[in-house]
């Protein structure tokens, strides 16, 4: 499948640079504060300008960029919680196992950030362990700030069942050089 990955950067000085350096890595370091949900990556709104927005107007205080990429999702690299059942299902086998190894009384609950981590080290010791080089999940959180473009719609009237026509969708890219960085162009500026 194809999409385009919009990826919100600070303006912080000229537009060119920004441009030759995007996209810029977003570390997960939760002993400093810096805590990132699917772990250390560069990470991109999945086809979603008007989501990448709310994140440089509320994140960078109305000074950003926004830089554009194709991406390719194909199964073989891209570990997608969104639209495919099979890594959904693997996800949570995985996490069943993660937690039985604890050993403790009380199973260790994984957050995805720590998670996505843990597979990164282990795929830099063995690739086969996690061969995925990106991960795709839709964030859920009903925020003030993005609630206008989520656009939630009941399936029918007497019912509380609604989807999201518009989600938050997040891709997470562990090495930058397995994007198609050819096609990297501004799409949006402040």
């Amino acid at each position: 499948m194809k999409t385009i990955g919009h990826h919100t950067c600070l303006l912080n000085g000229d537009i060119a640079n920004i441009l030759r350096n995007a996209p810029f890595l977003a570390e997960n370091k939760p002993d400093e504060g810096k805590v990132q949900f699917l772990g250390t990556g560069y990470y991109f709104w999945d086809n979603n300008l008007e989501m990448a927005k709310v994140w440089g107007r509320s994140h960078y205080g109305g000074r950003y960029v926004i830089i554009g990429v194709d991406f390719d999702l194909t199964s073989d690299t891209c570990y997608d919680l969104v639209g495919n059942r099979t890594h959904q299902i693997d996800l949570t086998k995985r996490l069943g196992k993660l937690s039985e190894r604890s050993g403790n009384d009380k199973p260790k609950k994984w957050t995805l950030g720590q998670f996505f981590s843990f597979m990164q080290k282990l795929a830099k010791r063995d690739c086969n362990v996690f061969p995925y080089k990106m991960v795709r999940a839709i964030d859920l959180l009903k925020h003030k700030e993005f609630k206008k473009e989520q656009m939630l719609i009941n399936f029918v009237e007497e019912k509380k069942n609604y989807t999201l026509l518009n989600p938050k969708i997040v891709i997470c890219v562990f090495d930058k050089n397995t994007l198609n960085l050819q096609t990297k162009k501004i799409i949006f500026t402040t």
